[in-house]
Order: C-alpha cells, then sequence, then structure tokens
C-alpha cells in the first residue's frame, strides 16, 4: 500500500534545510509514503485554504515539519519585553496541523529545536506529541526514520480496520 502523506513545511528554507529535506523525501519514498505538499509538488487551483483541506481529505496522514520560518528578535510577549530571540514556524504549519487533527487523520508533529513551540506546537495544546529534532545535525532524517514507521504502522492499522 502507498501510503499518501501531506507534508506541511515551507517552501523557502535555508540551503542546508533543503538538502536534508531532498533526503527526508527520499526516506519518505523508501518507507512507502507519497508526499503531497502545496507549493512544491501540487498546485493549487483554489484557495491555498481549500487546497489544504481537499489534497489533505485524499491523505492518509500528515506530517507536520515546524522548520524556523520567521526570527523574532525584539518586541513584546504577553506584556514582557523580549530578552532572547526566537524562531517560529510558517502559520501554514499550524493551519494545516489543525485541518489534519480536525479530519482526524494520524498526525506526526515535529520541531526543530531553535522554534518556540507556541500555537499547536505547544505542548498540550492538542492531543498529539511533539517530537523535536535539529535540522543541523547531520542524522535527524535518519533520525526521524522510527518516528515515520510509527506514523506507518498507524495508518496501516487504521487501514486495516476499514478507516
Amino acid at each position: 500500500m502507498i501510503i499518501e502523506a501531506f507534508l506541511s513545511r515551507p517552501i523557502w528554507v535555508k540551503r542546508h534545510v533543503a538538502n536534508h529535506l531532498r533526503q527526508l523525501d527520499a526516506k519518505l519514498e523508501e518507507l512507502g509514503f507519497r508526499v503531497r505538499t502545496i507549493g512544491t509538488n501540487v498546485t493549487s487551483l483554489a484557495s491555498p485554504f481549500e487546497e489544504v483541506v481537499g489534497v489533505m481529505k485524499t491523505c492518509h496522514c500528515a506530517i507536520i515539519l515546524g522548520l524556523p520560518y520567521l526570527r523574532v528578535r525584539a518586541g513584546t510577549l504577553k506584556g514582557e519585553e523580549i530578552e532572547k530571540g526566537f524562531g517560529l514556524p510558517s502559520e501554514w504549519n499550524h493551519i494545516e496541523a489543525a485541518v489534519s487533527l480536525m479530519l482526524g487523520l494520524p498526525t506526526l508533529m515535529m520541531l526543530e529545536r531553535t522554534v518556540a513551540p507556541r500555537g499547536l506546537f505547544d505542548r498540550g495544546a492538542a492531543n498529539v506529541f511533539i517530537h523535536q529534532f535539529h535540522s543541523f545535525g547531520p542524522r535527524w532524517v535518519e533520525d526521524t526514520v522510527p518516528k515515520l514507521e510509527d506514523l506507518k504502522s498507524k495508518v496501516l492499522a487504521q487501514h486495516q480496520r476499514g478507516g
């Protein structure tokens, strides 16, 4: 069985991360996943939100990859001055995670260690475990394999139950 997987990730990433994403795509294919990502291998024909919902409805699962997209260096947060900068993922990561969870898809949420755990990436915000990884490490794709195999097992079990 080929597992249709929605991959939520920013289109723009730093060069070293792009290299790792190519490795991740190859590893997903090797594990039996066919990845669908708006803006990379899926052309949007409707509004972005409608396209996300439509594509996700054809998928067996979703992988939400929270990579650094926005860097906050100064400002206030909850009325307090920001003392140390932090990264944030794309707002689309949150939208796509919410859609996946609302559709009841098995969802693997992964957050890069330099990204602040806010919104749906905040532990306890949704009934899903947030896996952390470090995109600068040479082995992060290989370290992801057990999580991907677990996601695959969940999808196959759901498929066998007729879900």
